[in-house]
């Protein structure tokens, strides 16, 4: 019997994925970002401070776009790009020629096999990977293995509840011994229109526009392997691996303080819980997450704690517009804020703490919950 890898190798090498992109230098103009990239997202990897100007990145698992992704946004950094697909590097190197990208270097391979590239990393990048691997925590190890002491791991795993329908429908074309060729994919298509309203995979192909292209339904519906985890569950792959969790990428979704619609009480209730059972709870109140992007750290992750005004530093999250007086907004979420409330959010770049800013009821804490700062310590 093949492996695991093999199967996944041969899938991908047929239906390379994500659809690639062509043009990096407009997909970024058009707001385009990868989730991890520290010219973005450096409070939420290093909280304390970027370890050093020049990164060795890794990104596991690359497919077609991301190692050169990084390669191109980070043109002061080294990047490694590993996947198991030449097919997918083959288009990491049409990108690589195009963008003139001298910091990239591509390896096909294994994850499991990270840490014998024959360097150490400050960053490492791993999302939609583990889960489909026949052992996701050996290959978390082999990430921890692959790390600097104060590196950052920037990962995605599929979330078990919007995807209970996903492994229905799987489970019923693994038993009709569907492929992942043209045949196959058009009787998925078909299948899935067929199905009445109720069905518990109707949600998710309502919000999957990426199933438009047949590598998402080959992804999505006859792969291989995957797996999906709750939160309890990520949070104890992380560290059976050695490492330490440091947070969520969107907090909104893991806090009460994101959900407007909980009633009073409930989001009371659930706010007096500590944060890894708010988190666990929130998962099950509001079943809406497909996916768990997350944050790890090898050494002890940086805490945000709020008892420490002085020492916090919040800024606008990238993406928030201001559309009038106290009205503020990013892709999907909006919010309103007093006239005292928006002085002090409008001041917020970083460079002041929260003791500076004057707040005292709770803004920032209630807005970082929100997912609308991201917080820096100093």
């Amino acid at each position: 019997m093949e492996d695991v890898s093999t199967l996944v190798g041969r899938m991908y090498e047929a239906f390379p994925y994500p659809p690639p992109s062509y043009d990096l230098e407009r997909s970024v103009a058009d707001g385009g970002f990868q989730v991890g990239d520290p010219t973005f997202w450096t409070p939420m990897l290093w909280p304390e401070g970027r370890p050093r100007e020049r990164l060795n990145i890794l990104v596991a698992g690359c497919g077609t776009t991301q190692a050169a992704w990084f390669a191109f946004t980070n043109r002061t950094s080294d990047v490694v790009g590993l996947d198991l697909s030449e097919e997918s590097l083959t288009h990491e190197r049409y990108l690589q020629d195009k963008h003139a990208l001298s910091n990239l270097r591509l390896f096909k391979g294994d994850l499991r096999e990270a840490d014998k590239i024959g360097a150490l990393f400050d960053l490492v990048i791993c999302t939609g990977v583990l889960h489909h691997m026949a052992s996701p925590d050996e290959g978390m190890r082999a990430l921890a293995n692959a790390m600097q002491p104060n590196a950052a791991l920037a990962c995605m795993l599929y979330a078990a509840t919007r995807r209970t329908g996903v492994y229905m429908m799987q489970d019923v074309f693994r038993r009709l011994d569907v492929k992942a060729d043209e045949d196959g994919i058009a009787f998925v298509r078909r299948t899935l229109a067929s199905l009445p309203d109720w069905h518990f995979v109707q949600q998710y192909l309502k919000e999957a526009t990426e199933l438009r292209h047949d590598a998402a339904i080959a992804d999505t519906f006859l792969h291989p392997q995957d797996r999906a985890y709750t939160v309890p569950q990520v949070l104890d792959l992380v560290e059976s691996s050695g490492l330490h969790f440091q947070g969520w990428f969107q907090n909104s979704v893991y806090y009460p303080e994101g959900m407007p619609w909980l009633t009073p009480e409930l989001a009371e209730h659930v706010a007096k819980l500590p944060a890894r059972e708010q988190w666990a709870a929130m998962e099950m109140i509001s079943p809406a997450l497909s996916t768990h992007y997350f944050f790890a750290r090898k050494s002890a992750a940086a805490q945000i704690s709020f008892d420490r005004p002085d020492a916090l530093h919040p800024r606008h999250r990238p993406g928030i517009r201001q559309s009038g007086p106290g009205q503020y907004g990013r892709t999907g979420r909006a919010f309103t804020l007093s006239a005292e409330e928006a002085a002090r959010f409008d001041r917020a770049d970083g460079s002041r703490s929260i003791e500076e800013l004057g707040d005292t009821k709770g803004l920032f804490e209630r807005l970082w919950k929100q997912g609308h700062v991201t917080i820096s310590l100093r």
